[in-house]
This record gives C-alpha cells, sequence and structure tokens, in this order.
C-alpha cells in the first residue's frame, strides 16, 4: 500500500456531474436536426435536486425547460455572513459577476446561466461553478497572502467558525501569515484518536516538510492565541511563509479542507481498529472451538454400533 497521503477531491461530485450531464445534453438538443418530428427531437429535462457538501453547507440545482432554460446553482454555508465583507464580495464581483442572479430563497448566493446560450466559455463556466464553494471560503485567506506577497500585510487578526466545531484564526505578521484550527469533537473515542493523529501528523510535517508549511499541534492556546478558549482536541498551526505560496490558491484550498482531511482520516483509522478487532474475535473464536471438551473434562468418544443395533465404546 502506498504511503502517500490521500487528498480528498476538492469539488463536489455530485454537481460537477450534474453540470457535465446538463451541458451535453444541452449541446445535442441545439445540434439535432430540426425537421425531426416532435417525438423523436431530445428535450431538456426538469432538474430539482439539493445535496450536502463539507462544512455542513449545501446545494442546490434547479432547472425548468418548460419556463425557460436557465439553469441555477444555489450555494447555503453557515459561515458565509462572517466572511461576507472579508474578500467574498470581491471574489463574487470579479469572478462571477456575469453569473449572479437573484439570491433562492433560504440560500447566501446563486448562480444561473442559460445552458442553450452560455455567457462564457465551457470550460471556464464548469471550473467556476464547481469551485464555488471553495472560493468564497479561500477568500480571507487569499486576502491575507496576497497582502504579505505585495510587502504590506494587514495587521489585524480575523476568525470566523468553519464549522459548528471549528473555528479559524488567520494572525498575520511581518514575514509570515499563521493559520490556526481550534478543534472539538463530542466523541471521546473521536477526541483520543484526532489527538494522536495530529500529534504524528506535526512529527511527521517536521521530517518532510518540503514546500509545505510547517505544522504545530498543541492542546493549550498557541501564542498568538493567547486568552482563546480551547477545544476539545486542540489546535493546528500552520505558519505560511512567503517560500510557501508558490501557488497561494493550492496553498488556501489545503488548509480549508483540513478540517475534512482530519475527519476523513479518524473514519479511516476507526475502521481499521474494528477490522483488527473482528479478526482477533475470529481467532480467539477458533481457540476456544478447538478446546471444547466433554462434562467430564474428557475428550468425547465417538459410539459405535454392533450388527444388531446395540451400542458401544471402544476402550
Amino acid at each position: 500500500m502506498s504511503g502517500e497521503m490521500i487528498i480528498l477531491p476538492r469539488h463536489h461530485p455530485i454537481l460537477k456531474t450534474t453540470l457535465e450531464h446538463q451541458l451535453s445534453l444541452a449541446k445535442e438538443v441545439k445540434e439535432q436536426d430540426p425537421k425531426l418530428d416532435s417525438k423523436e427531437k431530445k428535450k431538456l429535462g426538469t432538474v430539482s435536486m439539493t445535496f450536502y457538501d463539507f462544512e455542513n453547507s449545501h446545494y442546490k440545482v434547479e432547472i425548468q425547460p418548460k419556463k425557460s432554460s436557465i439553469l441555477t446553482v444555489s450555494l447555503k454555508m453557515p459561515c458565509f455572513s462572517s466572511i461576507e465583507n472579508e474578500g467574498v464580495t470581491d471574489v463574487l464581483e470579479k469572478d462571477y459577476k456575469d453569473l449572479v442572479v437573484d439570491t433562492a430563497k433560504g440560500y447566501d448566493v446563486s448562480l444561473g446561466f442559460d445552458v442553450m446560450d452560455l455567457p462564457i466559455d465551457e470550460k471556464k463556466l464548469m471550473n467556476l461553478v464547481v469551485s464555488l464553494k471553495e472560493n468564497l471560503v479561500t477568500a480571507p485567506l487569499l486576502k491575507y497572502f496576497n497582502a504579505l506577497l505585495s510587502g504590506s500585510p494587514l495587521s489585524d487578526r480575523f476568525s470566523f467558525d468553519l464549522r459548528p466545531d471549528t473555528t479559524m484564526f488567520i494572525v498575520p505578521s511581518r514575514d509570515r501569515v499563521t493559520v490556526t484550527l481550534r478543534i472539538s469533537f463530542e466523541n471521546e473515542v473521536d477526541r483520543e484518536v484526532a489527538e494522536i493523529f495530529l500529534k504524528d501528523y506535526k512529527d511527521v510535517q517536521r521530517r518532510k516538510v518540503g514546500v509545505a508549511p510547517p505544522a504545530l499541534f498543541s492542546v493549550e492556546p498557541p501564542i498568538e492565541l493567547k486568552g482563546e478558549e480551547k477545544g476539545t482536541v486542540g489546535f493546528i498551526s500552520f505558519a505560511v511563509q512567503k517560500t510557501h505560496l508558490r501557488k497561494p490558491v493550492v496553498c488556501a484550498a489545503a488548509l480549508v479542507n483540513f478540517r475534512t482531511f482530519l475527519h476523513y482520516h479518524l473514519k479511516c483509522s476507526k475502521a481499521f481498529f474494528h477490522s483488527r478487532m473482528r479478526k482477533k474475535v475470529r481467532e480467539f473464536l477458533k481457540v476456544l472451538n478447538r478446546a471444547k471438551t466433554d462434562f467430564e473434562g474428557e475428550t468425547k468418544k465417538k459410539a459405535k454400533k454392533t450388527a444388531s443395533g446395540r451400542h458401544f465404546v471402544k476402550r
């Protein structure tokens, strides 16, 4: 088995598959022969689906062909109101100005476009839509990273709840931006396994740091967060310097997805523990079955029959 780190997909597979299917279908509808009978012609199908993503966020994808060929993608994120003024508005105005539509009820942002007449290149459109959540959540980080790269680092600390049990702190300084996650778990077993994993992760990062920012795990708040409440697991901090920002977007995405990465490996570890326990139980059962005896403590002897049907035990 490879020793490489498992990286989870950055985009939601259901959203990507749905968009690809709808765009492919729209292309077939446009290219089909107009002389075909109406019963033979392909038509856009009605879509109305809701699905969930990490960080307690969820999407809604809709298209009503009888009304219009506009496909709408809406996103709800619990942390949206906290980060809206920290670069999110700028991202929407700069990258999504041709796609933003009136926000659907109960959601934070909605994108809409005509599948029969795309406003921009199809590949670019796909990338923007499937990356919507990542682009919004990483906006605060990129704001601080870009300021560091420009030589004019920001001075104010910023924090927001990435999840109900995880808070992200962004602490700038002259030569780095320290990103810290305060992590909590309700389950006692999850807490113990997560703490062991994070301690080992810190040691591995120290030995194989490469171009990745060094990690530091502590149960108590780090110096820059002195006075903050403790999490049930602890704090994991990443010191991001200019040398780590060759690809700021990739770096920001990795930091935002770290909590999900941790949760994934936590579940994998528990599944491994259970498989090992089941294996041990099977081995113990085999030993017990081999040790079965009769009531007198002796191995049961097989009874045999004579030709007349009488039983006898061979001595």
